[in-house]
């Protein structure tokens, strides 16, 4: 999927989001804005998808491999 396309993506999610924040749909968010390189992003939406189920498998696995790499690049 090119950028333009995922951007499309992203602005659809949230337009539903806003009006009722539904797990399955941040997950696929959080997944567009990580193909995207935006961790910020993908961070935000695992959290606030975390909050409706902390046990989503796919989104925790999401969130501890953005997370790793938000500390890679990590000035040392």
């Amino acid at each position: 999927m090119d950028d333009h396309k995922e951007a499309e993506a992203i602005a659809e999610l949230t337009k539903v989001i806003s009006f009722k924040p539904d797990l399955q749909l941040l997950h696929l968010r959080a997944a567009s804005y990580d193909s995207m390189g935006d961790l910020t992003s993908t961070i935000r939406d695992c959290e606030a998808a975390l909050c409706l189920d902390s046990s989503h498998t796919d989104t925790l696995d999401l969130y501890q491999k953005v997370q790793q790499r938000a500390k890679e690049q990590l000035p040392t």
